[in-house]
């Protein structure tokens, strides 16, 4: 683990906790079956039981972990010919690979962190959702979640490709 990873690294392990802690303030309370999907009305016309929710639960915090550590694991085992960035023959240099997957290591994390807390975010008010009645979940707060994590999403992405598009640092 390099210095700078450590961070998003720590905020990944603490968000996994809040999440351990949501899921089991709010698991004694749900219905059996749960509203999981709702229209655009906020009405739900998606339902799962339980058991189905938190085992799905489970299942997107094994893609998050993919995401923020799997990725870059992946990215310094593979051969470098598979690997597509822009200026390739600068940025994976012998002399510069280290850094360009500790560099890899770092973004993935915050990414990792943040598809994390979102997925928090809407499991919070799914819960929410499943404690009204009817049950309704709040699509004003879902709307500004998305556009958070769309923004956020876009502004990575840009940075990652200006970052590999200069090859002097």
């Amino acid at each position: 683990m390099t210095p700078s990873s450590r961070v998003p690294t720590a905020v990944f392990a603490v968000l996994v906790f809040v999440g351990f802690l949501q899921a089991r303030k709010f698991a004694a309370t749900m219905p059996p079956v749960v509203a999981t999907h709702f229209g655009t009305s906020g009405a739900p016309n998606g339902w799962q039981t339980q058991s189905q929710f938190f085992t799905l639960e489970l299942m997107l915090l094994g893609v998050c972990l993919l995401l923020a550590f799997g990725i870059p694991r992946l990215v310094g085992a593979l051969p470098w010919s598979l690997v597509n960035v822009p200026n390739k023959e600068y940025w994976l240099a012998p002399e510069r690979r280290d850094a360009t997957l500790a560099y890899f290591k770092t973004q993935f994390a915050w990414f990792g962190c943040v598809v994390l807390a979102f997925l928090l975010a809407v499991n919070q008010l799914v819960f929410k959702a499943n404690q009204t009645h009817p049950r309704h979940l709040d699509n004003t707060t879902f709307t500004m979640a998305m556009f958070g994590f769309l923004a956020y999403l876009g502004i990575w992405t840009v940075r990652l490709v200006l970052y590999f598009s200069k090859t002097e640092k």
